[in-house]
């Protein structure tokens, strides 16, 4: 549409400049001499036959097929004040208030009924200068009224406004020209072929308007003019400019030689993708291409055109595509693109807002849980301490006698001990989680029984009876330390989750080239949908600080990152029967 606009608006300057032309020219023989004008057209070759009128009579060198063509055509309008039609642009005969924008149709006054035709089709004339023969109103302190572009964007834009204008022009006794093409518009659907056929036809109707108006009615409003004459031989063009009062010169034009200026500022016509040319009043093209890509377009039918200039009515430039269904295609390609895009941008959207939203969450709980464990460790921490100071204060103060009281306060402190340093271990081994060991070659079988061994006196003091079933040495390799956590955190855990029967079992044995501690005990179990939660870092079944079961929810987490450093695992397993079964697997 840009090609086509700065196609129309080319031709319209270049229409302003053969008007200008030829006043400078006529300029000339009035200072002179009038009778000089025969030798116009030998000075202008666009000039086709030269005239002076004078008291009402045309006046020419000699008597030619032009002159005979001019008395013929425009004889009765220069001599005997006949009229004819006269052309301007609809949207430039009215002009409205601009400060409260009353609706389409409120004309203002016409002082005069002529209409001067000007080329200028695209830029506004200026408010204070009456518009092709019509006065606008500035009257000081009132709105001179909207310009010519803004009534073009409103006829565009509002269907209303537009219906509106073209009834006052008609009520005025203006007639409206009808165009020569009908703009298509091929309406994009998901099917080429259905959509190629499928067209929707823009206006019609010209925006240029004709009025019949004799020469006096023009010469009383301009001192020179450019006419155009629509007729069955096609347009013709008569230049008439005011020499003195009643004396014109004037000339008509040669159309072949109009038309050569035309085709000769016209960018190419042929490239790609479409075909730009000018249709002339009968709706021909004024050039073709030498040959068609495809196959001729039908000229009634362009892709877009643009009306030039009320001085050429009915002329168009208008661009064809030379294969629609090549746009079509592009069109479908390029919005199926598009929607692709905005359904990948959504789908990326909401998979970020999935992951923010989870990340935050798993943040939150992290937090939440982490400030629980500050808690619980707090509380872990004080409650073996407060015994270690009650039984060391009682001993210090020497009020108990009883031997057999006074070793039982120290196997309490410690058991205390034991329990206060195994928590301090647990959550040291946490902060230094990921770190490597020194691995060394040892029994597990060992490790086990030396493991049980420190913790039977506590496990014997609860209650508990605890059985080994031993399948030999089961040699592997790790480091002791590690491994003994790794099992004291286990069987710490069968004790504190234990019910009324109190009885560990723990089995060593050699299975596939893998040793194994099977810890076994009769406690409350876990659910089932808790087997791999439970061997996540702070969780505990009920981390509240009342909760009647002590621990920082680090024990089996830690057996587990310890077993997988050294190449196992740890796993749960109801224990059938009720109960709980947990296994350290290493490689043998």
């Amino acid at each position: 549409m840009a090609e086509v606009d700065l196609a129309s608006a080319r031709i319209g300057q270049m229409m302003d400049e053969i008007r200008a032309a030829l006043k400078s020219e006529a300029s000339m023989f009035m200072e002179s001499d009038t009778s000089l004008v025969s030798g116009w057209s030998e000075m202008n070759p666009l000039v086709e036959t030269a005239f002076t009128l004078r008291d009402g009579r045309i006046e020419t060198s000699f008597e030619s097929v032009g002159a005979k063509k001019l008395r013929t055509t425009f004889g009765s309008f220069l001599e005997r004040g006949e009229r004819m039609p006269t052309y301007d642009l609809v949207t430039r005969i009215y002009r409205y208030e601009a400060h409260d924008e009353p609706e389409i149709g409120k004309k203002q006054k016409i002082e005069n009924e002529t209409i001067m035709s000007d080329s200028d089709y695209m830029e506004p004339s200026p408010p204070s200068v009456p518009a092709s023969g019509y006065s606008v109103d500035v009257t000081p302190g009132k709105s001179p009224g909207i310009t010519k572009q803004q009534m073009q964007s409103r006829m565009a834009s509002d269907p209303e406004a537009r219906e509106d204008l073209f009834e006052q022009a008609s009520r005025e006794g203006f007639e409206i020209l009808k165009r020569n093409v009908a703009v298509q518009t091929p309406i994009i659907g998901s099917d080429t072929e259905s959509a190629s056929k499928a067209l929707r036809s823009s206006e019609t109707r010209s925006g240029t308007v004709s009025r019949r108006s004799s020469f006096k009615d023009l010469t009383s409003v301009d001192d020179d003019g450019l006419l155009p004459n629509l007729s069955d031989d096609g347009l013709q063009l008569l230049f008439w400019a005011k020499s003195a009062p009643g004396t014109f010169v004037g000339c008509t034009l040669r159309m072949d030689i109009v038309r050569d200026r035309i085709a000769g500022i016209m960018p190419d016509i042929l490239s790609d993708v479409r075909i730009l040319t000018v249709l002339d009043d009968s709706g021909a093209p004024l050039v073709v291409p030498e040959a068609f890509p495809y196959s001729e377009p039908d000229w009634r039918l362009p892709f877009a055109a643009r009306e030039i200039s009320p001085a050429l009515p009915r002329w168009e430039v208008g661009a064809w595509l030379i294969n629609p269904e090549m746009l079509i295609s592009r069109a479908n390609f390029a919005r199926f693109v598009v929607w692709a895009e905005v359904a990948v941008l959504s789908l990326a959207i909401v998979i970020g807002s999935v992951v923010i939203l989870r990340m935050m969450s798993y943040e939150m709980r992290v937090a939440g849980q982490k400030t629980t464990f500050v808690a619980n460790v707090s509380h872990e921490l004080k409650t073996p301490l407060t015994s270690i100071r009650l039984f060391a204060e009682l001993l210090l103060s020497g009020r108990q006698g009883n031997e057999e009281r006074r070793q039982s306060y120290l196997r309490t402190i410690i058991s205390e001990t034991d329990r206060l340093s195994h928590l301090v271990g647990n959550v040291l081994t946490f902060s230094r989680r990921g770190r490597k060991y020194h691995m060394q070659e040892l029994s597990l079988t060992e490790v086990t029984r030396d493991t049980l061994a420190q913790l039977e006196p506590h496990l014997s003091k609860m209650g508990f009876r605890v059985t080994i079933l031993e399948d030999g040495p089961l040699p592997v390799k790790g480091n002791r330390e590690a491994l003994r956590q790794v099992i004291m955190n286990i069987l710490s855990n069968a004790e504190k989750y234990s019910g009324d029967a109190r009885e560990i079992s723990v089995t060593c044995r050699s299975n596939d080239g893998m040793a194994s501690v099977t810890i076994e005990d009769r406690g409350i179990g876990v659910d089932p949908g808790l087997s791999e939660k439970i061997f996540q870092e702070f969780y505990r079944a009920d981390d509240s600080l009342s909760a009647t079961r002590s621990g920082a929810g680090l024990g089996l987490p830690i057996a587990r990152n310890i077993a997988r450093a050294h190449g196992g695992d740890v796993r749960y397993s109801p224990r059938p029967g009720g109960g709980s079964s947990f296994t350290l697997t290493l490689p043998a």
